[in-house]
């Protein structure tokens, strides 16, 4: 065994976990003037302790000041520069990028979504005053596209679990996972964001007409109206100097607008070649057309560069710029630069955004949801890792280990990445880990064989581990193919989910072939593993899985129009409210309610699934939350409730329902709108080709590993399991929701994961077995592969049973769609899968033997 590269494998595996286990905490927000002080290079500096005092004391006479507020705004009353007083002040130009330090180092490690948390919900006003008629005449089309629009900003932020839809007629609501004041703050003015930029061209004696207005009234900015030139617009401009230090212009801006920035492709933030921050510009073939035109046209001028109204610069055309690029120079924050850079992106909205009302909202989920979920996962872990010892003893403690280090860096990466963590997130790690045992399981399974052919304990372990390499890299890496996919094409929750599921695989790689192979190499340098025992559950079994193809087949069709029967008959009625919407009713209180005991109350007097939530008004003068003019009760119901009632409204039969029976809650007052879905059109449409294309690079990944055969059967296989698995959970009587997609998405992997281990068995049996017949080969090869498929099915199985029985109502649809993908997918790997392809190879060699006799016989 090489030293040198024993060392180096124990440095690296010990700087990963090193820093993902660092990136994990703090896991709450920590106070702003603490974490300023921790920054200062003088912890005791009297000056900085001033802004602090002076600060707390703006907050104590301006309670709705936030603390970065009220830092930024002590710190620019004394006149004070903060980067100096900083340890480290590379890159921080202004005050404005110490404060976006702090924020950065005062925030948790890890973010809460919406159910674990709570967050913030922005009511937002759709306003087409302005408006094309085009849009007046389309408006629900281009509220679709302002929605998507919102979400593509909100995911540039690492933000994938917002929820956004209709509210009412002309009103979006939006609900992110966001809890730091500071970071709504900073997520109101990205949302407010219009985008709109405007190239407009600056009157030709603009300087002059300037100082002649500066002349008559030193203040003449502040009087625009009095100094007007027809046709133009006097606007102020910041911008920086190549000294880095703000500039401040003053332009007569045409009105008429030369081009508009809604053909811009991508923004980037950047750094000219003074080092100043600016925005790079790249057109499409139409915006760079367009902006060739208008400086070809205006050589000699100044054009302004405007975004939602305000002038950033105005650059002189010195000649025609045609290669479909520009740059927006301007005395940015680091922030601003990539919120307004993302903004651009994303492109614009077609309408104007009104802030209407900003909520605080409570955790979706009660703390008892939340309380037995984390226990129940918790505990199904540990199921698997007393499964794993139990089975493989010794062994089965490395096995263990290994998963533990799994959960600490698949929460460190969360931490590291941004990435939001919610409930079915949670049932979503604790279901990765028990996939992650499958890798265990298939090296521990090779390392048996290998020990029963005679070989040595060592050299045991050293082919296990090199012969499991190719399953195990193939079984996984069509999983994160189909990850980056929907990362890559996915929006929203799809995204998110990709995200969570690509750290779950590469960290399962990482810790079940080099952390547990690393530790195997310090037993035997140590001389302290003589020996590996293990259960054993199946053994020589010879089972003619191929034989009994036609009897499996039958039952599977069957399936399968049972599913096709059910899609008919149920039509809409599948689609849950985040599809559909419903209706919402919001009422006050003088006494709050558990969640669960509400949406149990409405779901037993036959409302369809009811959803609570209290929030609570952001911009009501109390700090009470419980004070009944700030918090309000939101139901969202999905039925259209109109006509439910005869005589009542849909809010009055429900105030009565819940007021009956919870006596001291005293529901009333409030409002009832209808809402729409959280899915549109935009969002299902980039989701389906999503899917299309994952199931289209499985295939390609698995003919270039395989052949195009193995290729086909494999993809065919999969939409044959999501198929069959809807069906069945639909004729349970659920609905189609975010978290059934997300499940659907993971019973993919799961699928295709159990499917490749078996193909890679049978391609090596094919070189092993030269003389056999296809059909026997694969008969050979999934008896082979028995023991791993139902080990890692049975763990699999453990967990989300648990999850099911104990996980509560949050996780339920998720868990119950992974329970009967877990089933299926071991189901049609053995019986279907390796079966459909030995029947499909004697196709191909029946046609080869007919063609070669009809070659015979016409020579």
């Amino acid at each position: 065994m090489d030293k040198s590269m024993l060392i180096f494998r124990t440095a690296v595996v010990a700087l990963v976990i090193g820093i993902f286990a660092f990136a994990v905490f703090p896991l709450g927000e920590r106070d702003y003037y603490d974490v300023f002080t921790e920054l200062l290079r003088d912890k005791k500096d009297p000056a900085a302790a001033a802004i602090v005092a002076d600060a707390r004391r703006l907050q104590q006479e301006k309670p709705d000041l936030f603390q970065s507020q009220a830092l930024l705004e002590a710190a620019e009353n004394k006149g004070v520069e903060l980067a100096p007083m900083l340890a480290v002040s590379d890159g921080l130009e202004n005050n404005r990028d110490v404060i976006g330090l702090v924020r950065k180092e005062a925030a948790g490690r890890i973010r809460l979504g919406l159910d674990l948390a709570g967050g913030v919900e922005f009511f937002l006003e759709l306003d087409d005053s302005n408006a094309s008629d085009e849009v007046k005449n389309n408006f629900d089309h281009y509220r679709d596209v302002q929605i998507e629009t919102l979400r593509s900003r909100l995911e540039k932020q690492g933000i994938f679990e917002a929820e956004i839809s209709p509210s009412g007629d002309k009103f979006i609501s939006l609900r992110a996972p966001v809890v730091s004041k500071d970071e709504k703050v900073k997520l109101q003015e990205l949302i407010l964001m219009s985008a709109k930029l405007r190239f407009r061209l600056v009157h030709p004696e603009s300087d002059k007409l300037v100082a002649e207005a500066q002349s008559k009234d030193p203040e003449f900015f502040r009087h625009p109206n009095m100094h007007r030139v027809r046709g133009y617009e006097l606007m102020k401009c910041v911008s920086t100097d190549h000294a880095g230090k703000p500039r401040v212009n003053y332009y007569y801006v045409a009105e008429k607008v030369e081009m508009e920035g809604k053909d811009i492709s991508k923004a980037m933030p950047t750094k000219d070649q003074f080092g100043q921050r600016s925005i790079a510009l790249q057109f499409n073939q139409q915006g760079a057309e367009d902006f060739g035109r208008v400086t070809r046209a205006n050589v000699g001028r100044q054009l302004a560069i405007v975004l939602d109204g305000k002038c950033y610069c105005a650059p002189n055309i010195k000649d025609a710029i045609t290669g479909g690029s520009a740059s927006i120079s301007g005395n940015f924050s680091e922030e601003e630069l990539k919120s307004i850079s993302d903004a651009l992106s994303s492109g614009s909205v077609p309408f104007e955004i009104k802030l209407k009302a900003t909520f605080d909202t409570d955790p979706k989920l009660g703390a008892a949801h939340i309380s037995n979920g984390v226990w129940v996962g918790l505990l199904s872990i540990c199921c698997v890792a007393v499964f794993m010892l139990i089975y493989y003893h010794a062994s089965g403690f490395i096995a263990v280990f290994a998963l533990a280090l799994n959960i600490l860096l698949i929460l460190g990466s969360m931490a590291a990445f941004n990435c939001t963590l919610t409930l079915p997130g949670i049932a979503g790690i604790v279901l990765t880990i028990g996939m992650a045992v499958d890798a265990n399981v298939l090296v521990y399974e090779r390392i048996r064989e290998e020990l029963a052919s005679g070989k040595s304990l060592q050299m045991a372990v050293d082919r296990g581990y090199k012969k499991s390499m190719s399953a195990v890299l193939d079984s996984n890496l069509t999983t994160l193919l189909t990850s980056i996919i929907l990362m890559y094409v996915g929006t929203g929750a799809v995204k998110g989910f990709a995200v969570t599921l690509s750290i779950g695989i590469l960290s399962s790689l990482f810790t079940a072939l080099i952390v547990t192979r690393l530790v195997y190499d310090y037993l035997f340098k140590f001389n302290k593993l003589h020996k590996i025992t293990m259960l054993t559950t199946f053994r020589n079994t010879k089972f003619n899985f191929v034989g009994n193809y036609k009897k499996a087949l039958v039952c599977t069709l069957a399936l399968v129009a049972l599913c096709i029967a059910m899609f008919a008959i149920r039509g809409k009625d599948v689609l849950s409210v985040d599809f559909t919407g419903g209706t919402t009713v919001t009422f006050n209180y003088a006494e709050q309610i558990p969640q669960e005991k509400i949406e149990k109350a409405l779901s037993a007097a036959g409302y369809k699934e009811p959803q609570a939530t209290y929030k609570f008004n952001l911009g009501a003068n109390t700090a009470d939350k419980d004070a009944k003019n700030n918090g309000t009760l939101e139901i969202l119901i999905r039925d259209d409730l109109s006509g439910r009632n005869e005589g009542h409204s849909p809010k009055e039969a429900i105030s009565a329902l819940l007021n009956q029976e919870f006596l001291a809650a005293k529901f009333d007052g409030g409002q009832e709108s209808s809402v729409g879905g959280l899915i549109g059109w935009q969002f299902t449409k980039s989701a389906l080709i999503a899917v299309a294309l994952s199931l289209i690079g499985i295939g390609l990944y698995i003919a270039f590993r395989y052949e195009y055969t193995y290729a086909m059967t494999g993809v065919v296989m999969l939409a044959h399991d999501v198929m069959i698995v809807l069906g069945i959970y639909l004729v349970l009587g659920r609905t189609i929701s975010l978290n059934a997609v997300a499940a659907l998405l993971t019973v993919i992997g799961y699928s295709i994961n159990d499917k490749v281990v078996i193909f890679d068995r049978i391609r090596e049996n094919i070189k092993l077995m030269p003389h056999a017949r296809f059909n026997e080969i694969v008969n050979a090869s999934i008896n082979l592969t028995l023991s791993r498929t139902m080990l890692t099915s049975v763990t699999t199985f453990i967990v989300v049973f648990i999850l099911l029985i104990g996980g509560g109502v949050a996780i339920n649809d998720f868990v119950l769609i992974m329970m009967l993908g877990v089933v299926l997918g071991t189901f049609s790997s053995i019986f279907i899968a390796a079966p459909t392809l030995a029947k499909w190879q004697q196709h191909r060699a029946n046609r080869k033997a007919g063609k070669a006799q009809l070659l015979t016989e016409k020579k």
